[in-house]
Protein backbone atom coordinates (compact mmCIF):
# COMPACT_ATOMS: atom_id res chain seq x y z
CA UNK A 1 0.00 0.00 0.00
CA UNK A 2 1.38 3.55 -1.05
CA UNK A 3 1.28 5.99 1.42
CA UNK A 4 -1.37 8.66 0.67
CA UNK A 5 -0.99 12.14 1.87
CA UNK A 6 -4.86 12.69 1.29
CA UNK A 7 -5.57 10.07 3.38
CA UNK A 8 -3.18 11.70 6.26
CA UNK A 9 -4.57 14.94 6.12
CA UNK A 10 -8.30 13.67 6.56
CA UNK A 11 -7.38 11.83 9.37
CA UNK A 12 -5.97 14.68 10.77
CA UNK A 13 -8.68 16.95 10.06
CA UNK A 14 -11.24 14.65 11.35
CA UNK A 15 -8.92 14.40 14.61
CA UNK A 16 -8.92 18.26 15.21
CA UNK A 17 -12.44 18.25 14.65
CA UNK A 18 -13.08 15.49 16.98
CA UNK A 19 -11.02 17.56 19.75
CA UNK A 20 -12.95 20.81 18.78
CA UNK A 21 -16.00 19.35 19.65
CA UNK A 22 -15.27 17.85 22.45
CA UNK A 23 -14.19 21.06 24.15
CA UNK A 24 -16.84 22.67 23.23
CA UNK A 25 -18.93 19.43 25.03
CA UNK A 26 -16.85 20.48 27.82
CA UNK A 27 -17.21 24.14 27.62
CA UNK A 28 -21.17 23.60 27.18
CA UNK A 29 -21.65 20.97 30.00
CA UNK A 30 -19.45 23.05 32.52
CA UNK A 31 -22.11 25.77 31.73
CA UNK A 32 -25.25 23.35 32.43
CA UNK A 33 -23.59 22.63 35.85
CA UNK A 34 -23.12 26.01 36.48
CA UNK A 35 -26.94 26.79 35.48
CA UNK A 36 -28.12 24.22 37.79
CA UNK A 37 -26.06 24.83 40.37
CA UNK A 38 -27.32 28.36 40.80
CA UNK A 39 -30.85 27.09 39.79
CA UNK A 40 -30.17 24.87 43.45
CA UNK A 41 -28.82 27.65 45.27
CA UNK A 42 -31.99 29.69 44.05
CA UNK A 43 -34.19 27.13 45.35
CA UNK A 44 -32.56 26.73 48.86
CA UNK A 45 -32.77 30.15 49.13
CA UNK A 46 -36.53 30.37 48.67
CA UNK A 47 -36.81 27.48 51.11
CA UNK A 48 -34.88 29.38 53.68
CA UNK A 49 -36.65 32.33 53.21
CA UNK A 50 -39.87 30.70 53.62
CA UNK A 51 -38.54 30.60 57.11
CA UNK A 52 -36.76 33.92 58.15
CA UNK A 53 -36.96 33.10 62.25
CA UNK A 54 -34.88 30.01 61.26
CA UNK A 55 -32.20 32.06 59.85
CA UNK A 56 -32.33 34.87 62.88
CA UNK A 57 -31.82 31.81 65.57
CA UNK A 58 -29.07 30.47 63.62
CA UNK A 59 -27.33 33.67 63.51
CA UNK A 60 -27.93 34.29 67.36
CA UNK A 61 -26.41 30.57 68.30
CA UNK A 62 -23.53 31.59 65.38
CA UNK A 63 -23.00 34.61 67.42
CA UNK A 64 -23.15 32.91 70.79
CA UNK A 65 -20.45 30.19 69.40
CA UNK A 66 -18.30 32.87 68.17
CA UNK A 67 -18.14 34.46 71.71
CA UNK A 68 -17.48 31.31 73.30
CA UNK A 69 -14.29 30.57 71.25
CA UNK A 70 -13.12 33.82 71.76
CA UNK A 71 -13.26 33.81 75.03
CA UNK A 72 -11.80 30.26 75.38
CA UNK A 73 -8.97 31.25 73.44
Amino acid sequence: MAFDPDYRSDTSTSNLRRERRREEDKKRMAYRRAIEDYRDSQALHAQVCDYPELMDSSRHSDARLASRVRHSV
